[in-house]
């Protein structure tokens, strides 16, 4: 009885997942594409498709106590060679086994339809010729010859279309036809969107893990599978069985993009795997994408070249190099603006306290006249300057982003975003705009997910509080009780610098905290899109880094000593938290200290500790090696595998370094009146982490797997929002805080803010507006580019159209002089429709058909039904046929399918073997 219940339900449940369709999984029609393939493979200029490494899934070797998990890799492998025609071949390395995968050009081409992506036509711009002569011509050859190094590729692209595969750059060499990072991209859309759900059943795997109860994958995993697959009611969680939920299951080990091989490894033992090397493969290293990268990207003096860093890493990492250099180009004048006013400070500073106070420094009294230089008359001028400069910087990096979008090909990616595999859903329901079913996540769980993350950072948000108000107390506490009865150099270590560390040691121990802490939570939360999963954790890390980083220095900037007459948290007014001298002093040197802390633990994180393991490793080789032992030689393969998966996963490497950035941003802009060299300190930091971003990206980490960007996202809301409140803080910084203001009455301070924030919000909304967001030659290019394409697509079908129309027809009299490669045969049907049904014949060779009634006429009917495939064998020829109808007999009979004449543009010999396609609703032009 229990038994037939439990079928009952799996029937039903079963029922309730094969609801939902995916579009990507159905089989599309392919006729056409191979027959415009196996016409391009017969020209002299086709490149045969090599057989590279797209992607290597590692596991565990498989095992017969985990029985199950071995069944669902077969089933995941299978589908993946049945739908995709994936070749997966196998390596074994000590107890890990590894699948290599490689995708064929037919299924990327596949998904490159699917996800609308844009290719670059055989159409080639327009080149305009270069006639400038001078100094200017003289400078920008000197600038790229020794300071550029890119590959600029201008060319006119369109969506992709299988059909129209002729239309485009490079399809008749297949290796070549999509880039590396398109192809890491689209292999990857495929693995994470192959759902094995539904074809789990007929491997027997939900059966295995009922009667295995004590079997690794069946104590936690196989009854989170079961309940996805038999939930009874309509809240149960329903998601894809795919490569990232295999992944979280300890299905598999993890899923590595290999580096392409690089001849700079053979010099600097990064890859160097090149013991046993195959000459031929070596040939193929004369295309080294990470070698040319390596020539200029990781070089301090040179322009960053984007165009390679996206062709091999994908848009969003390339966007996020090309925004930096954008910074540090723009950081510039800010920067000289900037050391100019702190010299000057500086040397009215020293002057003042040599002619009123000290005839020589000592230690203290060089460190106040270090701060007092910082605080001057010119400041309010710099605070305007760095207002009006964060407008500037943010609409001509708008401009650049649209240019790199476009000439990137991403300008409508997000519109055509899929769901995150890691989205599940509740229930089902159709799509408005296809019609597809979609899973669908109940609002009412939504809401409720939003406000408990939200609780959790108010929490965190007290939290920090609490440990700047513990600074604060102690740095109170010890300079009423200790810096009485010390020197004045330990005073100032105690009270001043201690402080500092302790208050960046808070900030990254309770930053860590909160970056794992909020992923968890946002993972939590079921986003259904990857940008809306981005936005939402962005929003939640730079709520609280922004509290984490600035609460201490708007602190001391408008809080320390106004509000505590009976004392810190009423100790007396003994331990009252004043500041020495002015809180604009101690402001400067809080935003110094912070500055360049903040970016040490991440230096050590990316440089030292992958400098030292790399020198670990290479030890051995010169203290170690025994000389009775010779080396073991490797297959090149195995040694390059096991090198890669030896070296650590990037994770999300755009969230953490865009956080980077803009926190040391925000310092700038928040604070500018009180700390003039922050544009210097940021244009270094940003400069030099660039560029050892780019040597652990090309040496040091595993390959991240490239992914599409439009822009920047939320980061730009971020920007312009800190950018208006450098505004407010920096006029009530100049208006409160600084020596200069404090020459005014409140009353008039009040107005310095208000005509300090109107004057810089009205210069920077002109800016705003007079800069437009896109340059007047991407607008330009962009109608260009859809004339183009409109003019590729009717020269393409005007092709198409003159060679299905060449039919030619011979009268009786004329059969003696029909030519050979024109001869006319008769192919006989097996179960065939009626009479008036119209056939589409396919010739294993490419050819193109014609279609003749045997009374003349033509008939474009459709079928009632759909017939399969079959071979069949083309007779003799035949002469022109009687104008005489045969008499219809039953449907099904062989005699009610008339013979049809068809013509050949080749001479193919009697016994040629035919494919007979019978379509649904075939509209044949003849």
């Amino acid at each position: 009885m229990e038994t037939n219940e439990k079928k009952v339900k799996k029937d039903k449940m079963s029922k309730k997942a094969q609801k939902v369709t995916h579009k990507h999984e159905e089989m599309p029609d392919f006729r056409l594409f191979n027959q415009t393939m196996k016409e391009v493979q017969m020209r002299p200029d086709f490149v045969p498709e090599k057989q590279r490494i797209d992607m290597v899934l590692i596991h565990q070797r498989d095992d017969k106590s985990d029985e199950a998990s071995r069944l669902i890799r077969k089933c995941f492998e299978d589908k993946l060679r049945r739908r995709y025609n994936f070749v997966i071949k196998k390596e074994r390395i000590g107890d890990l086994d590894y699948k290599l995968l490689h995708c064929p050009f037919r299924s990327l081409c596949e998904i490159a339809q699917f996800v609308n992506l844009e290719i670059p036509l055989n159409e080639h711009p327009d080149e305009k010729s270069d006639t400038s002569e001078g100094c200017c011509s003289f400078v920008d050859k000197f600038i790229n010859a020794h300071f550029f190094d890119d590959e600029t590729e201008d060319d006119y692209t369109g969506p992709f279309d299988m059909d129209r595969i002729t239309m485009y750059k490079n399809y008749n060499n297949p290796t070549k036809f999509f880039r590396p990072a398109t192809r890491s991209f689209l292999v990857h859309k495929i693995l994470i969107n192959v759902d094995i759900s539904k074809d789990l059943k007929g491997y027997s795997v939900f059966d295995s893990l009922e009667e295995d109860a004590d079997g690794c994958f069946s104590c936690g995993r196989a009854k989170s599978l079961k309940e996805l697959r038999d939930a009874e009611n309509d809240d149960r969680e329903l998601q894809k069985f795919n490569l990232p939920f295999l992944i979280m299951k300890k299905v598999y080990k993890e899923s590595v993009v290999l580096h392409e091989a690089s001849d700079v490894g053979r010099n600097n033992d990064e890859d160097s795997a090149f013991e046993g090397e195959d000459p031929r493969e070596l040939e193929e290293l004369a295309d080294d994408p990470r070698a040319l990268l390596n020539r200029s990207w990781t070089k301090l003096f040179k322009f960053q070249p984007l165009w390679r860093i996206r062709n091999y890493f994908g848009e969003k990492i390339a966007l996020y190099f090309a925004w930096s250099g954008h910074l540090i180009s723009s950081l510039w004048i800010p920067m000289l603006f900037g050391l100019a006013i702190f010299i000057y400070g500086l040397f009215k500073s020293i002057n003042r306290r040599i002619q009123y106070e000290e005839k020589h420094l000592n230690a203290s009294s060089l460190l106040d006249t270090i701060k007092q230089s910082f605080d001057n008359e010119v400041t309010p001028y710099f605070a305007m300057v760095i207002c009006i400069w964060g407008t500037i910087f943010l609409e001509f990096w708008k401009r650049t982003e649209n240019s790199w979008a476009f000439l990137w090909d991403v300008t409508d990616y997000e519109i055509n975003e899929p769901d995150r595999p890691e989205f599940y859903g509740t229930t089902t329901e159709y799509d408005p705009v296809d019609g597809f079913e979609i899973l669908k996540y109940p609002m009412r769980y939504q809401f409720l997910k939003y406000f408990t993350s939200g609780v959790t950072l108010l929490f965190m948000v007290l939290v920090v509080t609490a440990s700047v108000l513990g600074v604060i107390i102690y740095r109170v506490l010890v300079t009423v009780d200790y810096c009485s009865v010390t020197s004045p150099e330990l005073c100032l270590l105690t009270t001043t610098i201690v402080p500092s560390l302790l208050n960046a040691l808070s900030i990254f121990i309770l930053g860590r905290f909160y970056d794992f802490l909020a992923v968890q939570l946002t993972d939590w939360e079921n986003h259904r899109t990857q940008t809306k999963y981005d936005d939402s954790l962005i929003i939640k890390l730079f709520a609280f880094q922004f509290v984490n980083n600035y609460s201490s220095c708007f602190y001391i900037a408008f809080f320390r000593g106004q509000f505590d007459e009976d004392g810190i948290v009423g100790y007396g007014s003994r331990y009252r938290d004043q500041c020495e001298g002015s809180c604009m002093s101690q402001l400067s040197f809080q935003i110094l200290t912070l500055m360049i802390t903040k970016p040490l633990p991440k230096l050590c994180t990316d440089a030292i500790i992958p400098s030292l393991k790399k020198w670990w490793r290479k030890r051995p080789s010169w203290c170690c090696r025994r000389g009775d032992q010779e080396p073991e030689k490797k297959k090149r393969e195995e040694t390059f595998l096991e090198k890669h998966v030896k070296k650590e996963n990037l994770r999300d490497f755009t969230l953490s370094e865009y956080t980077e950035k803009i926190i040391i941003f925000g310092f700038l802009m928040l604070f500018a009146a009180s700390f003039p060299l922050a544009p210097l300190i940021a244009l270094i930091s940003t400069a030099i982490d660039i560029r050892i971003d780019a040597w652990r990206l090309l040496w040091i980490y595993k390959r991240p797997i490239a992914h599409m960007a439009q822009d920047i996202g939320t980061w730009y809301t971020i920007l312009n929002f800190m950018t208006f409140c450098g505004v407010v803080s920096n006029g009530f910084l100049v208006a409160f805080t600084s020596s200069w203001g404090n020459s005014f009455s409140p009353k008039e301070q009040l107005w310095i803010v208000i005509g300090f924030e109107h004057i810089a919000l009205i210069i920077m909304f002109i800016f705003a507006y007079i800069v437009p967001d896109t340059p007047a030659g991407i607008a330009l290019k962009k109608r260009k580019k859809k004339f183009k394409m409109g003019e590729a697509i009717d020269k393409f079908q005007r092709s198409l159209e003159e060679e299905q129309h060449r039919d030619i027809r011979y009268s009786e009299q004329d059969w003696s002089s029909v030519p050979r490669q024109e001869p006319h045969r008769r192919v006989t049907y097996k179960s065939p429709p009626s009479a008036t049904t119209a056939t589409d014949i396919i010739l294993e060779r490419p050819t193109e058909l014609h279609y003749q009634y045997q009374d003349g006429g033509y008939d474009n009917s459709a079928y009632d039904r759909n017939y399969e495939s079959q071979e069949y064998i083309i007779t003799s020829p035949v002469r022109k046929l009687k104008k005489k109808r045969r008499k219809r007999t039953r449907r099904n009979s062989v005699e009610d399918m008339p013979d049809r004449d068809i013509e050949y543009e080749e001479n193919f010999p009697v016994g040629t073997s035919a494919k007979v396609v019978l379509r649904d609703r075939s509209d044949i032009d003849v």
